[in-house]
């Protein structure tokens, strides 16, 4: 099930679903934000654009779960956090989809995952 979409994060969701990885970019500072936003955090313009990344990114951490708590997601499952390549204090959240379990400090490669007609983010080893 995907969090509810609003104003700021719907450009997100629907480049995720053509499965396309944007971020959110201010055009005065060039700072990266996540989550989406009106104004930049670093410099409080209101100018900004969507820009493509490359969907690399660092374990940060992660935790298994033995509890399903979504319908047609089935435990046990892996979720880790990553520190996306453009900006290393921007950590995105999503499934694991390695054959070991995830190694903090290893590099992975942004997947995109299509279940029950929604697509969200994984994560793979680069």
């Amino acid at each position: 099930m995907i969090p509810g979409a609003d104003r700021d994060s719907t450009p997100w969701w629907e480049a995720v679903a053509r499965h396309e990885l944007v971020q959110q970019r201010c055009d005065d500072c060039g700072r990266w934000r996540w989550p989406p936003r009106a104004i930049c955090g670093e410099c409080g313009s209101f100018a900004w654009s969507w820009q493509s990344i490359s969907g690399d990114g660092t374990v940060l951490g992660w935790i298994r779960t033995h509890h399903s708590f979504l319908p047609g997601l089935d435990a046990p499952y892996v979720t880790v956090e990553v520190a996306i390549a453009e900006q290393d204090d921007i950590t995105m959240i999503g499934s694991w989809h390695g054959d070991h379990d995830p190694t903090i400090g290893a590099p992975v490669r942004a997947t995109f995952v299509d279940r029950g007609g929604e697509t969200t983010i994984g994560w793979s080893p680069a």
